[in-house]
């Protein structure tokens, strides 16, 4: 029953990942006026939105976590350019270091997590099967 329950959680963990990154490029390219604010810094926001997919990514591959951490980053210096398509919008490389220090600090903080919770793989927690 245990294996279910981790599995289910992995699954949702995964789910969520994707989803939030698939937000966060949308939000990226959409024009000025459609992106949400907080009322917030829009570099706090850039950094906690990417903390939070940093963190649901490492939780969900915890074995892949430089590679999320270089991915995430990547994906965060490609889609920023993009920017200039939308109305309003103005890229910049100070707002793909906010990201990549969000998706970096998110990751260890997604790792520590699932670590704790053991939802890592491991002896007694063995990885899923590929789906």
């Amino acid at each position: 029953m245990k294996d279910f329950k981790v599995d289910t959680i992995r699954l949702l963990i995964r789910r969520a990942a994707w989803l939030s990154i698939l937000i966060v490029v949308l939000v990226t390219l959409v024009p000025i006026g459609w992106r949400p604010a907080t009322g917030l810094s829009p570099n706090i926001e850039r950094f906690c939105a990417m903390a939070a997919v940093g963190a649901l990514f490492a939780a969900a591959y915890p074995r892949r976590f430089w590679l999320i951490v270089l991915t995430l980053s990547l994906t965060a210096a490609m889609v920023e350019p993009l920017q200039f398509i939308a109305a309003g919008r103005h890229p910049s490389l100070r707002d793909v270091e906010f990201k990549s220090l969000g998706v970096a600090i998110g990751a260890v903080l997604g790792y520590a997590v699932a670590s704790v919770t053991g939802l890592t793989p491991g002896p007694t927690n063995p990885a899923p099967e590929a789906t």
